[in-house]
């Protein structure tokens, strides 16, 4: 996932779900990360990007920036005012348009139903998390995307779609696994088995998507994995260049794919050996049990893999989503706090669409 802006959709209230839970394993099977320390650096180094003042660089001097009260027109330096020519201006307050959204979202839904926190904890979990203000600052309500922004998010490529360039274009996903890192990392594997789920949504397939893992020692030029990466895509796109023929290019691009460029992993050990497999999050593999791909705060809460859902449709609470049994003072708890509804994962989100095009020229207000 490339767009900083896509990080919301899996990050947006790790800062909230951390303050519930005394026990390390529940924190981990509430948010779904392999270690804690992704939750620390996923609240500073991504979570920070929404708030209005957290990454102004330092050559913008203080006077300029903006100020709720003392400078309300100054610099805004969060990642939607950035990027406003694509989500366009809220002419409430002047400030970009945010597709943040997190209402009906049931976080640990999928720890409480296989046992790893109780049903007090999950309630009180909900009923406590709230959302972010227009300048990042933590609030009690939930937050409520904006739709043109929603609408914009997907029809500009803000969140990666699947489709547009990629249905066409040969994909190497080169990854050195950093999900257990001492420190923690943002850079996490389930993102690739995101990104391959997403092409299969929106092409039916994924076979121009090859995933390529080894450990945190590659990750740069030095590597001979990454290296041998770089080879293999000249071949696989000069191949492609020389197929004249009018086959649909995803035809072209699966032909001219060199036969030994397959899904793989390497060992971790002193000398790592090739271990040519596809790749998969099933931990009974050789490469599932060398790199376990660990999950993410939404998919605990009942999203798919893909992610790909910003704001989620709503639908009324059914009892048979939940494998506890709630006393009715607990059931009145649960319909208060999602009075409007849960997500209904099985439906497409709202306002969610194909891109608009590809190599887009945006204007003012995502026009």
């Amino acid at each position: 996932m490339t767009a900083a802006e896509e990080t919301e959709v899996r990050r947006d209230k790790v800062v909230f779900i951390t303050n519930f839970f005394d026990s390390d394993d529940q924190k981990r099977a509430v948010v779904g990360f392999l270690t804690l320390a992704t939750m620390a650096n996923v609240d500073k180094s991504a979570a920070g990007r929404i708030q209005v003042l957290e990454f102004c660089p330092p050559a913008l001097p203080v006077a300029l920036r903006y100020h709720a009260t003392s400078n309300p027109k100054g610099a805004r330096c969060d990642v939607y005012d950035h990027t406003v020519n694509a989500y366009g201006r809220d002419p409430k307050t002047g400030f970009a348009r945010r597709p943040l959204d997190n209402v009906g979202v049931q976080y640990g839904l999928r720890a409480l139903n296989a046992g790893s926190i109780s049903k007090e904890q999950f309630l009180d979990l909900n009923e406590r998390t709230g959302g972010f203000d227009n300048d990042g600052n933590v609030v009690s309500s939930r937050s409520e995307g904006d739709l043109a922004a929603i609408r914009a998010a997907y029809r500009t490529g803000r969140l990666t779609s699947g489709g547009g360039g990629l249905a066409s274009t040969p994909i190497i996903d080169y990854r050195n696994y950093l999900d257990d890192q001492e420190d923690g990392d943002v850079h996490l594997r389930y993102q690739s088995f995101s990104l391959r789920e997403r092409l299969v949504k929106a092409n039916g397939r994924a076979d121009n998507h090859v995933m390529l893992v080894e450990d945190r020692r590659g990750g740069s030029s030095a590597s001979p994995v990454f290296r041998e990466a770089l080879g293999q895509m000249d071949r696989w796109l000069t191949t492609l260049s020389e197929d004249t023929s009018s086959n649909p290019q995803i035809v072209k691009i699966v032909r001219a794919k060199p036969a030994d460029l397959t899904d793989a992993c390497w060992s971790r050990d002193q000398t790592p050996q090739k271990i040519a497999e596809k790749q998969t999050r099933d931990t009974s593999t050789r490469c599932g049990e060398l790199y376990p791909t660990a999950s993410f705060p939404r998919e605990i809460a009942g999203a798919a893999v893909a992610g790909d859902i910003i704001k989620c449709q709503l639908k009324p609470i059914q009892l048979s989503d939940y494998q506890v049994t709630f006393t009715s003072d607990e059931m009145a708890r649960l319909r208060k706090m999602f009075s409007g509804g849960v997500c209904d994962w099985t439906k497409p989100g709202v306002e969610q669409q194909r891109l608009r095009g590809t190599w887009l020229t945006i204007g003012v207000n995502g026009t």
